[in-house]
C-alpha cells in the first residue's frame, strides 16, 4: 500500500498570511487566558478588567507597569503642626504621592502563546510538499509584521487606573498619619490617595516581545517534529545536531505546564462550587503556574529563591529624616523573608525534592532524546570524536545550563510601591520573589550531563534487548528456510 501523496505546498502570500494567523491566534490565546485569571481572581473590584488584560500580556513578553498617582495636598483648615506650618490651610503645603512598578513575567501567558504560535506555524507544513526557503522566510515574515503592529497597539491600551484596596489606604494613613505631622494633616494627606495610574512602556514591550518570536521561530526550526521544513534547514547541521535534545527538552517543558494548567482548571472546577481560596488558586496558577515549577526545578540545581516583604526606608537625613520616616515602628514593620531553598513544607527542604524532580525528569529527557537521535553508521562512529552516548550527554548539559541561566531571570517577580512627601521618598512596600543564580547554570551542567548520559545508556541497553529476540528469531527461521525438510 502505498504512502499518500502530499499535497502541494501554498503560494508565498498565503505562508505570510498562515504566520501572521499564527500571532494572532496566540496573542488572541494569551488575552483569553488572562482575562479568565483576572475574572477568577476578582481583579474587576479595583479596576476594569479590559485595561488589566493588556497589561497582563505586555508583562508575558518581557514589558514592566509603572505606578504613579497625582500628588495629594494637604488642604484642611485647621491642618495644625507640620501640616499647618508649610501652609497645610492654603491649599498647598505638604503633598504626598505614591510611585512603584510591576516586574513580573506570569509565563503561563507566555507558554501557551509559544505553544499557540509553534504549533499553528509549523503544524500546517506537516502533510503539504516541502517548502522552499522564500516560503519560509514569507511564513516568518507574517509572524514578525504582525507582531510588530500587535504588541505596540496592546502596550498602548495598557493603561489606566487602579483603585487602591481600603487596606492599602489605611495601612499608608496609619504611616504617614502616626502623629509625625501633627493635627491629623497626614492621616488627611493619606486618605486623598484612592487610586493610581499605571501604563506601559511601549517600545520596550514591543521590543522584547518581537525578539521572543525570534527565538521561538528559531528554536522551533531546530526543535520541532510532525512538519515539513525546507531542505537546507532540515538537512542542516543545526537541526540534526540539536533536534533531538531540543525536542525532548521542550516536550518535558510542554508537559509540566501543561500539568500546572490542568490543575488550575481542577481549582476552577471547584470554585464554581463556592469555594472563594479555590478560584484564588486558579487565578494565580493560570497566571503563574510555570513559575512556581521553574522556581523548583532551579532551586534544586543551586538557584537561590527568596520571598518576602521588604519595607525599604530612607537613610534619614533631609526631609524624610526630620519627620521621623526612618524610625521603625514596631514588629509589624520589620522584613519577612522566607529561603525557599531550606523550606521544608513536607519534612524534606525543597532543594531536595527540586533536585530530584530535576534529576528524574532529565533522566527521562535523556532517554527520549537518545531514541530519536538517528543511528549511526560505522564510518560516522569513527570520524566522530564523541559517542553517540556522551555526544546526547554535552548537548544536554548546554542546554540546560542555558535555561537554568536564564529562567531565574524571568520566573522572578516584584511589586514596589513607594511613599513620597514633597518629592522626599518616606518609605514604601516591596513584595517578590528574588533570586540569586550563583553557580546554578554550572551546577545544571554537571547535573543534565550525567542524567543524560544515563538515560541514553538506559534507551541503548533497551533496545538491543528488543533486538536480540527478533533477532534470534530470524535468524532461526532462516536457518529452517534453508533446512531440507526431513523424509517422510
Amino acid at each position: 500500500m502505498s504512502a499518500p501523496s502530499s499535497r502541494p505546498s501554498l503560494p508565498v502570500w498565503r505562508h505570510a498570511l498562515a504566520g501572521a494567523l499564527a500571532a494572532v491566534t496566540a496573542l488572541v490565546a494569551m488575552s483569553a487566558t488572562a482575562w479568565a485569571a483576572l475574572v477568577l481572581l476578582g481583579a474587576g473590584a479595583v479596576a476594569p478588567v479590559a485595561r488589566l488584560v493588556p497589561v497582563l500580556v505586555s508583562l508575558a513578553v518581557g514589558g514592566g507597569v509603572t505606578l504613579e498617582s497625582a500628588a495629594v495636598a494637604a488642604g484642611s483648615a485647621d491642618a495644625g503642626g507640620l501640616g499647618g506650618l508649610f501652609g497645610g490651610g492654603g491649599g498647598g503645603g505638604l503633598s504626598l504621592g505614591l510611585a512603584g512598578e510591576v516586574a513580573l513575567t506570569p509565563l503561563t501567558l507566555s507558554f501557551l502563546g509559544t505553544a499557540v504560535l509553534a504549533t499553528g506555524f509549523f503544524r500546517p507544513l506537516r502533510r503539504r510538499a516541502r517548502p522552499t526557503p522564500a516560503m519560509l522566510w514569507a511564513r516568518c515574515g507574517g509572524a514578525l509584521a504582525i507582531t510588530a503592529v500587535a504588541l505596540p497597539v496592546c502596550a498602548g491600551l495598557a493603561r489606566g487606573t487602579v483603585r487602591l484596596p481600603e487596606n492599602v489606604k489605611d495601612r499608608i494613613a496609619e504611616r504617614v498619619g502616626s502623629g509625625r505631622f501633627g493635627g491629623g494633616a497626614g492621616g488627611g494627606l493619606a486618605s486623598g490617595l484612592s487610586s493610581v495610574d499605571f501604563r506601559t512602556d511601549v517600545v520596550t514591550t514591543a521590543f522584547l516581545g518581537w525578539l521572543g518570536v525570534v527565538a521561538v521561530l528559531a528554536v522551533g526550526c531546530l526543535a520541532a517534529r510532525r512538519t515539513t521544513l525546507p531542505r537546507p534547514v532540515a538537512l542542516g547541521g543545526p537541526r540534526l545536531k540539536w533536534h533531538a535534545v531540543l525536542s525532548a527538552l521542550t516536550g518535558s517543558a510542554a508537559v509540566l505546564c501543561c500539568v500546572a494548567l490542568a490543575v488550575a482548571v481542577l481549582a476552577g472546577a471547584a470554585a464554581l462550587t463556592g469555594r472563594e481560596r479555590a478560584a484564588e488558586a486558579a487565578g494565580a496558577l493560570l497566571l503563574a503556574g510555570p513559575n512556581l515549577i521553574a522556581a523548583l526545578l532551579t532551586t534544586g540545581a543551586g538557584t537561590s529563591w527568596e520571598a518576602g516583604v521588604r519595607r525599604p526606608r530612607p537613610e534619614g537625613g533631609g526631609m524624610a529624616g526630620m519627620l521621623g520616616a526612618g524610625q521603625r515602628d514596631g514588629a509589624s514593620d520589620r522584613d519577612r523573608v522566607v529561603d525557599l531553598g531550606h523550606w521544608a513544607g513536607a519534612g524534606v527542604p525543597l532543594w531536595v525534592i527540586g533536585l530530584l524532580l530535576t534529576l528524574l525528569l532529565l533522566l527521562l529527557a535523556g532517554y527520549v532524546a537518545a531514541a530519536r537521535t538517528p543511528a549511526r553508521t560505522a564510518r560516522e562512529d569513527a570520524d566522530s570524536f564523541l559517542d553517540r552516548h556522551t555526544d546526547t550527554a554535552l548537548r544536554m548539559g548546554i542546554a540546560v545550563g542555558a535555561a537554568t541561566f536564564v529562567l531565574p531571570y524571568l520566573a522572578r517577580g516584584s511589586l514596589r510601591i513607594g511613599v513620597s512627601l514633597m518629592g522626599s521618598e518616606m518609605g514604601g512596600l516591596r513584595v517578590g520573589l528574588d533570586t540569586s543564580p550563583r553557580l546554578s547554570a554550572l551546577t545544571a551542567f554537571v547535573a543534565a550531563a550525567l542524567a543524560g548520559y544515563g538515560g541514553s545508556r538506559l534507551q541503548g541497553r533497551r533496545a538491543r534487548r528488543r533486538e536480540g529476540p527478533a533477532g534470534s528469531s530470524g535468524t532461526t527461521s532462516r536457518r529452517r528456510s534453508l533446512t531440507p525438510d526431513p523424509a517422510p
